[in-house]
């Protein structure tokens, strides 16, 4: 029986801080690879192409796998340069932002 096949990004956008120049914080976007993202104990993801929603997978896993995300919507992984079902697309589609990106 085949198993069908995940998408898997191994990078992602995680929100951060950063003091403005007249003080106080502003945040903003960072790529960062989820392996790191998770052991930096970051909590706001985001896929780093589209800015659309993502779900971490893989983190408690036991045979060695990295963690990695996928896109929450299909919407956005038909249309995000990263996601599997845009990457199969045979009808000349073109790539996106999500419908609904996370700020």
């Amino acid at each position: 029986m085949a198993t069908a096949e995940r998408e898997k990004m191994y990078e992602c956008e995680v929100k951060r801080r950063r003091v403005k120049e007249g003080g106080g914080y502003e945040p903003f976007w960072k790529v960062k690879k989820v392996v790191d993202a998770l052991a930096d104990a970051d909590t706001e993801f985001r896929c780093k192409d589209c800015g659309g929603e993502v779900k971490i997978l893989g983190k408690t896993s036991k045979t060695g796998a990295a963690a990695f995300v996928e896109h929450k919507r299909p919407a956005d992984a038909e249309f995000c340069p990263s996601g599997l079902a845009f990457k199969r697309a045979t009808d000349g589609r073109e790539s996106h932002a999500s419908a609904h990106p996370v700020n």
